[in-house]
């Protein structure tokens, strides 16, 4: 039911498994989203008149710690401090405090790693954006990727950035590229223009 004295819904310290058939590391947030706010069920004709007198989120989810997992392994975990749920002026999800996915092998070590300081999901045009220290780490291959904004279309199944793009190799060389794109998994992607920059000792070589 939604708290009416503080026109927010308030869940704290959730920790929950969830089945996932998702390999994409972001699809699977979709189903956690959906996890999240499915037991919060709010009767419509109160929360569209608390939205006429509040432009405050209509729920809030807060210090949320969730696991997707199939077949007994755990295949994501998300830990995201607070969650807020928005009608108008268009339906969309934000992480004003950031957010991590972790997505693990079938031995229990991760794979692939997406953090932001900031988060948004727009139901209806069905666009994500991370946005502020994004960095995308690789287990597998050793390779950091970071930027200020990365977007996630999902009509196009296409990851991207528009804003410059550095990505760390495992041996240290460093490569800056103007934008970015992805499949959804993350494991194919391209780096637009890019510009190398090679390290020997503290001294950088163009």
């Amino acid at each position: 039911m939604l708290d009416t004295r503080n026109h927010n819904h308030t869940i704290n310290k959730m920790r929950r498994f969830v089945p996932s058939r998702n390999k994409s590391i972001i699809a699977a947030f979709m189903v956690a989203i959906i996890v999240i706010f499915g037991s919060c069920q709010n009767d419509i004709s109160v929360v569209n008149s608390l939205t006429l007198r509040e432009k405050g989120p209509e729920e809030v989810v807060e210090d949320i710690h969730f696991f997707l997992s199939k077949e007994g392994f755990v295949e994501q975990e998300f830990l995201i401090p607070k969650m807020n749920k928005y009608a108008t002026p268009e339906r969309y999800l934000e992480c004003p405090e950031g957010f991590e996915i972790i997505a693990y092998n079938t031995n229990k070590t991760k794979r692939i790693s997406l953090k932001g300081d900031y988060g948004v999901s727009y139901e209806d045009r069905k666009i994500m954006e991370a946005k502020r220290n994004v960095v995308i780490t690789n287990f597998s291959t050793g390779e950091i990727i970071e930027t200020e904004h990365l977007i996630w279309n999902m009509d196009k199944k296409l990851i991207y950035s528009n804003r410059q793009i550095k990505q760390t190799q495992p041996d240290g060389s460093v490569y800056i590229g103007e934008r970015f794109e992805s499949n959804e998994d993350m494991t194919k992607y391209t780096i637009f223009k890019p510009h190398i920059v090679t390290y020997d000792g503290e001294e950088p070589i163009e």
